[in-house]
C-alpha cells in the first residue's frame, strides 16, 4: 500500500486527519515507561486502521501516514532503494519489469514528514520520539524534497540514548541498533559531546555483552576500530583489543566442550589479525594464525572423515599464515586421507525421471531428419545451451529457494576441494557453470539417443564425424579424429575421450590462429622459449570470447576447462581422471562437441546478430 494524494488535499494534510483508534494507540504505547519496540507499534497500528470502517479518504491516509512512520525498517546492512536509512520491508520485480516495494513511499505527501516532526516534539517515550524524529530527518529529501533539519537529528540522538540508558528496548538486537544510530547520526552532524556518549553507551553494550558471553561481541569492534570520525582514544581502542582475545582464549579452549568453538575463534582472530598487520604487529598475526590452526585440527578430530574434510582446509590455511610450513603440510597430508575416506561415508542419490517413449519418439522425428547435414546442425543446436537461459533459471531459482542461493557449494575430488561455487549474488558465473553442468547431466539420455538414432538412420561411420568436424577447417589432420571417434563406435570411451579431447582443444587453437591472433606464449621459466597457449588462455580470453559468443563459451568452460563445471580438460590433463568417470554420457558429450565444431563459426555469428 502507499500513500496517494491529490492537490485538492494538500492544505488539508497540513494536519493530518488521524483517526480515534489509531491515536489510542499511540497514546497507549506514549504512556509510561514500558520497554517496546517499533514491531510491536507497527502491529498495533495495522490491526487499528484495518478495524476501520468506511474511513474518509483523509482518516484513511492519516492513518496510513502513522502505520508508515513504523512499517519502514532499517537498511543498515543493505542499500535502501532511496539513498535512505529506512526502507521497505519487502522488495520485488512486478511482471512488467518495474520495482516494487512494501512499503512503498512514492506518492507520499511532504505534509506527512512534518507531521513526523511534530510527533517528534510532542510524545514523550523515547522509543517513539526516535522513529518520528529519525524519519523526519531521513526522509526529507526522499520526500519532502527538502534539506533535513539537524534539530530532528538531535533529538532522534537523544532519545536513543535515553531509551537505552532507561532499559526501554529489552532484546540486544535493538539495543545495537539504537546505539548504532544515535553514533551515526552524531558523526553526520559533527556533534562532538553526542557522539561521545553514544560512543561510551556502544561500549556499554559491548562490555556486557562480552561479559555475558553473548553474540554479538564483533558489532561494536567493527564500528569503531577504523573509524576516524568516531573518535575513539587509545585506552577505547585497547580495551576493545583485550575483549577480542579474551574472546579467542575463551572459545580456542578444547578442555571445555561447553564453551569451545572454532568458528567464533577464528571470527575474532581474523579480526585482530587484520588490526595487527595494520599496525606492526606481525607476530601477534602469526600467533593467532597458529591458534586458528589449533583449534580448527582439534575440531576436526571431534567429527567423521567429512567434517575432517571440510574443516581442515582452514587449518592448512592457518599453519601456512602463521609461518609454520611444515604443519601445514602435515595437515593436509591429514586432510586428503579423511577426503579419501569420505565417499565411504556419503549416501547416494537417486532420482528417476520417467520419459514416456511417444515424447522421446517425438523428439527424435524432429532432431534426426532425412539429411544427414541437418540432422548434425539440429542435434549441435539441440544441446548447446544458451547462457542467458541458464541465468534466467538460476534468477528463477533465487525466487524459489532463496536459502540455497546464499549457499557456497565445495566440490569434492578423492582428496581435495576441487572447487567452490558462491553465493548467486557473489559468484554468478560460477553459478551459471554448476547451473550448465547439471543441465547436460539431465539432457544426456536425450543427447544418447539422438546420436545413436543419427547413426542407425544415416548409417553414419567414423568418418562423417570427422568429415563433419573439420569442414570449418579447424584441422589439418584427421587420423587422431578418426581414431577417438572409431574408438567411440566401439564402446571404447576410455580410448575415445583420451584421444578426442586434445583434438578439441586443437580446434580451439586454430580458431584463435582463424583470428589472427597468437597461439603460442612466452614459457614461464626458460627464456627465449615458447609454448601453445592452452585451453584456459583461450576461454578466459576477453578478445576470444567475443568472437566466440558466450554460449559457446560456457560450452567449452563447463564440459572441458572450468572446475566448476566437468573439467575434463585439466582432468585429463593432471592425471585425474579415472578409468571408472570416462563413461558413455561423457564420451558422447565429447562427440557433441565435434557437430558443434562443425558450425561454431555460423553459431557464433548468429549469436553476435550476423547469421546468414
Amino acid at each position: 500500500m502507499q500513500l496517494r494524494t491529490t492537490r485538492t488535499y494538500k492544505s488539508l494534510l497540513m494536519n493530518p486527519v488521524i483517526p480515534p483508534v489509531i491515536e489510542e494507540v499511540i497514546a497507549k504505547f506514549d504512556q509510561g515507561d514500558a520497554a517496546f519496540n517499533e514491531r510491536q507499534v507497527k502491529q498495533a497500528l495495522v490491526s487499528a486502521r484495518q478495524s476501520l470502517v468506511d474511513p474518509g479518504e483523509m482518516e484513511n491516509l492519516g492513518g496510513w501516514a502513522e502505520v508508515l512512520a513504523f512499517a519502514l525498517v532499517e537498511t543498515r546492512h543493505q542499500p535502501s532503494p532511496w539513498n535512505t536509512y529506512f526502507g521497505p520491508l519487502a522488495t520485488g520485480t512486478q511482471e512488467n519489469g518495474a520495482p516494487f516495494y512494501s512499503p512503498d513511499i512514492a506518492g507520499t505527501d511532504a505534509e506527512v514528514v512534518a507531521h513526523w516532526m511534530q510527533r517528534a516534539r510532542t510524545v514523550k517515550h523515547p522509543v517513539l520520539k526516535a522513529r518520528y524524529a529519525d524519519l523526519a530527518w531521513d526522509m526529507s529529501r526522499a520526500i519532502a524534497k527538502t534539506n533535513p533539519d539537524p534539530d530532528m537529528a538531535r533529538i532522534a540522538i537523544d532519545a536513543y540514548l535515553v531509551s537505552l540508558e532507561k532499559r526501554l528496548r529489552a532484546e540486544k538486537h535493538d539495543q545495537f541498533e539504537a546505539v548504532l544510530r544515535a553514533l551515526d547520526l552524531s558523526v553526520m552532524i559533527r556533534d562532538a559531546a553526542r557522539l561521545e556518549v553514544a560512543r561510551a553507551a556502544l561500549l556499554k553494550i559491548h562490555r556486557e555483552t562480552v561479559a555475558a558471553g553473548e553474540g554479538r561481541w564483533w558489532i561494536a569492534f567493527d564500528r569503531l576500530i577504523d573509524d576516524k570520525h568516531a573518535g575513539l582514544t587509545g585506552a577505547e581502542r585497547n580495551q576493545l583489543i583485550t575483549d577480542l582475545e579474551s574472546i579467542v582464549t575463551r572459545h580456542s579452549n578444547k578442555a571445555d566442550p561447553a564453551v569451545f568453538d572454532p568458528h567464533a575463534t577464528e571470527s575474532a582472530a581474523q579480526r585482530l589479525i587484520k588490526y595487527y598487520r595494520k599496525n606492526g604487529g606481525s607476530a601477534d598475526a602469526k600467533r593467532l594464525s597458529e591458534v586458528i590452526g589449533r583449534t580448527f585440527e582439534h575440531f576436526a578430530s571431534l567429527g567423521d572423515a567429512m567434517l575432517a574434510s571440510a574443516v581442515l582446509q582452514t587449518a592448512v590455511n592457518a599453519y601456512r599464515d602463521a609461518g609454520l610450513r611444515e604443519e601445514s603440510r602435515r595437515v593436509r597430508v591429514l586432510m586428503e586421507e579423511k577426503m579419501a575416506q569420505s565417499p565411504d561415508l556419503m549416501k547416494s542419490i537417486i532420482i528417476e525421471r520417467n520419459i514416456a517413449d511417444e515424447d522421446m519418439e517425438k523428439f527424435l522425428q524432429a532432431v534426426v531428419v532425412d539429411d544427414l547435414g541437418t540432422t548434425f546442425v539440429r542435434i549441435a543446436s539441440e544441446f548447446l545451451q544458451s547462457r542467458k537461459e541458464v541465468e534466467d533459471q538460476i534468477s528463477r531459482l533465487k525466487e524459489a529457494a532463496p536459502l540455497m542461493a546464499t549457499l557456497t557449494h565445495s566440490i569434492m575430488a578423492d582428496n581435495h576441494v576441487a572447487a567452490k561455487v558462491g553465493s548467486v549474488e557473489d559468484d554468478p558465473f560460477g553459478r551459471v557453470i554448476q547451473q550448465a553442468a547439471q543441465l547436460m547431466s539431465l539432457s544426456d539420455i536425450w543427447l544418447i539417443r539422438a546420436l545413436d538414432r543419427a547413426v542407425e538412420v544415416h548409417i553414419a561411420r567414423p568418418g562423417h564425424f570427422a568429415t563433419w568436424a573439420a569442414r570449418t577447417e579447424l584441422f589439418d589432420d584427421l587420423t587422431l579424429l578418426m581414431e577417438g571417434i572409431t574408438a567411440w563406435y566401439d564402446q571404447d570411451f576410455v580410448k575415445s575421450v583420451h584421444v578426442l579431447v586434445p583434438q578439441v582443444e586443437v580446434a580451439l587453437r586454430a580458431i584463435v590462429s582463424k583470428l589472427g591472433k597468437p597461439i603460442t606464449k612466452p614459457h614461464m621459466k626458460v627464456d627465449g622459449v615458447s609454448v601453445a597457449i592452452n585451453m584456459g588462455d583461450i576461454l578466459y580470453s576477453k578478445e576470444i570470447v567475443e568472437v566466440l559468443g558466450s554460449d559457446l563459451t560456457l560450452h567449452f568452460l563447463t564440459l572441458y576447462a572450468d572446475p566448476r563445471g566437468f573439467n575434463i580438460r585439466n582432468d585429463l590433463a593432471h592425471g585425474l581422471m579415472r578409468a571408472d568417470s570416462i563413461h558413455c554420457s561423457l564420451a558422447y558429450r565429447v562427440i557433441h562437441t565435434l557437430l558443434v565444431l562443425g558450425i561454431w563459426d555460423a553459431l557464433a555469428r548468429k549469436e553476435r546478430g550476423q547469421a546468414d
